[in-house]
């Protein structure tokens, strides 16, 4: 690291972020005034952001050096390779990594991990700050990615052997008004991501300068204490009881099991030694999840998030303009009375205005002029997937309601009923939180999963979607209830009925009900769309292949009108259900000449055993009278 290259970054970035960031760049003073009470305990500081741009490195850096702090030894990837380029972030502190070390020629390199870890170790023993990027690379969706877990296993093990006495990790998150990098839409079409080069990073640079991207914002959420993370996961019982095998639909009982299961199906790192325990790895991953969720958690929702959001749920046959405006000044009110942090102010007709300005019309087409001009997303496979982009970041805050009002409408519709019992609908959702625990971290691993789900399902009843039932079976519980109350001087022992097993809910059909719950339904149903072809089109063969079929499935289903969500056409949520299916062991992946291949097993090589367990997908992806109405 480089004192003087560090004073060029801050001149560059000052000149820099007034040409690119017309709305500037900023961060929370709470944030930075945590972060130096925590330099103040001189413990290492381990920086834990989540990965948007290419710039995310420079603006750290930037943000710290401003704030008096020591700027971090930053792990980077093939960018170092870059000429001139490397040199530059070498001096800004960048050490190079390999990526993709598991499965590719270098997994099994013994020396390239003995080396890795004895460069972090020792850093982090002469006191220096470390940032990594806990997803490992960009994100191609705009959503929160599962941990990578390789290097924090590194800082875990310094901790472990005595290495270092502590680390404070520091969750960090950047968001932009407008994509810094360009869209990631080649990818999720499945086309091969281009490697940068020297001139590819010098047009990259070009572009960017001569674009205004709006506000950036640079969060910090609250310093964690290793140690404290470490006393605290050995302590959480859920997570304690041996796991024997895999666990699959429909034998598996997701309301004692799925928060260990998650753990140990998502507890893999290249980084790993062949002696490295099943907890000691869930604990890691553990640390990983909890790490993105408190950077998720502190992200700043900018004014084309909120707006791409409400486009393509609450406006998706499109609206009017004054009628936009009276949904994300709602949509704004709402999230900031879940706590969230929005990064805009002023009038909501000035946000539109200027979201909409940001996106431009190669994604949002406005017919007209004036309060009555109509507003929609453009048709089209790449516009879908860029306005989800943007909007996946408030669908991430939304995940663990829509799970259950998903869950809710699925049991609606194979009942013909309006009346719902808890366990039914408290199962079904733990269900489809397994189905999608390769997309979203919906609480952090010191919370229950079925916790959090009870508290969605309440928030639904307190926006009266759903009416708690005054059912005979409870009021016999409320007589019990007074029954025990006076004999408990006479020492009763008769057991008590669990209320939750005899709850039930009346599913509202009020008009205001109805539209929150299609908006909820929304937020999830490209996804599960994606992961149902997927499940129809699953085969043998090579990934790409598979791949690629249900890519032209959706897409054909796109064009057809038999399917309506762009967005659904996505390598990303394929390739995420084909890990959930392995979990399942329904497939195992192979490579054979350095080509990754699928392998039905059995029985799942039998179209219907294949199909029943795809059901437990597929379900979720109910006709509903509500998503007619588009």
């Amino acid at each position: 690291m480089s004192n003087n290259v560090l004073k060029f970054v801050a001149w560059v970035c000052h000149k820099a972020v007034r040409r690119v960031a017309g709305g500037g760049c900023g961060t929370r003073v709470a944030g930075v005034e945590r972060l130096r009470r925590a330099n103040a305990a001189g413990l290492p500081l381990v920086f834990v952001p989540l990965h948007r741009s290419h710039f995310d490195y420079i603006l750290m850096t930037f943000t710290l050096y401003l704030t008096g702090l020591r700027p971090p030894l930053v792990a980077a990837g093939d960018n170092m390779r870059i000429p001139f380029f490397g040199w530059f972030l070498r001096g800004c502190g960048a050490f190079y990594i390999r990526r993709r070390v598991e499965g590719s020629e270098y997994h099994g390199d013994p020396t390239y991990k003995s080396a890795l870890r004895a460069y972090i170790l020792n850093s982090l023993s002469a006191g220096n700050n470390l940032e990594f990027f806990i997803e490992g690379g960009r994100t191609r969706t705009g959503k929160p990615q599962t941990p990578k877990a390789g290097i924090l296993s590194v800082i875990m093990d310094a901790y472990l052997d005595g290495t270092i006495d502590d680390a404070l990790l520091v969750p960090a998150t950047l968001n932009y008004d407008k994509l810094v990098d360009g869209n990631f839409v080649r990818e999720q079409l499945g086309m091969p991501k281009q490697m940068e080069t020297f001139w590819s990073a010098l047009r990259g640079i070009w572009r960017t300068l001569n674009t205004n991207h709006g506000s950036i914002r640079v969060d910090f959420n609250q310093p964690i204490s290793l140690k404290e993370l470490v006393t605290s996961f050995q302590k959480y019982q859920h997570y304690k009881a041996p796991i024997e095998s895999s666990l699959t639909p429909p034998n598996n009982n997701l309301a004692v099991n799925l928060d260990r299961q998650i753990l140990y199906n998502h507890s893999h790192s290249s980084l790993y030694g062949a002696d490295v325990s099943t907890d000691h790895k869930m604990m890691v991953e553990a640390i990983g999840r909890h790490l993105v969720y408190d950077a998720s958690q502190a992200t700043a929702l900018m004014c084309t998030n909120v707006l791409s959001y409400v486009l393509l749920t609450e406006a998706r046959r499109g609206t009017t303009l004054a009628a936009l405006t009276a949904s994300l000044a709602a949509r704004h009110a709402a999230l900031a009375a879940d706590g969230r942090d929005l990064g805009y102010t002023g009038e909501p007709a000035q946000a539109v205005k200027h979201a909409l300005d940001m996106l431009g019309r190669g994604l949002v087409r406005v017919s007209g002029s004036g309060p009555r001009a109509c507003v929609r997303a453009q048709a089209s496979v790449s516009a879908a997937l860029e306005l989800s982009y943007y909007a996946n970041a408030v669908v991430a805050h939304y995940a663990a309601p829509a799970i259950v009002a998903t869950a809710l409408e699925y049991l609606v519709c194979s009942t013909s009923s309006h009346v719902v019992r808890q366990s039914d609908l408290l199962n079904a959702s733990l269900q489809l939180c397994e189905v999608l625990s390769h997309e979203f971290i919906v609480c952090a691993p010191c919370q229950r999963i079925q916790d959090r789900m009870l508290d969605a399902i309440d928030s639904l009843e307190a926006q009266q979607l759903l009416i708690k039932e005054k059912s005979p079976v409870l009021l016999e519980e409320e007589q019990w209830s007074r029954r025990m109350a006076a004999r408990l001087e006479a020492d009763d022992e008769a057991e008590r009925p669990d209320p939750a097993e005899r709850q039930a809910y009346t599913v509202s059909q009020l008009p205001e009900a109805l539209a929150e719950r299609r908006r909820l339904l929304l937020t999830l149903r490209p996804l599960l769309e994606a992961y149902a072809a997927t499940c129809r089109n699953l085969d043998a063969g090579t990934m790409k292949d598979v791949v690629k079929n249900t890519l032209d499935s959706l897409t054909d289903d796109f064009t057809h009108n038999r399917m309506l969500y762009g967005e659904a056409v996505s390598t990303d949520a394929i390739r995420n259900c084909l890990r959930l299916l392995r979990q399942w062991g329904v497939l195992d992946m192979h490579t054979a000449g350095r080509v990754r291949c699928l392998r039905l097993r059995q029985p799942y090589d039998l179209p219907a055993a294949r199909a029943d367990i795809c059901r437990n997908v597929t379900n979720f992806c109910v006709d509903s009278p509500l998503l007619t109405q588009l």
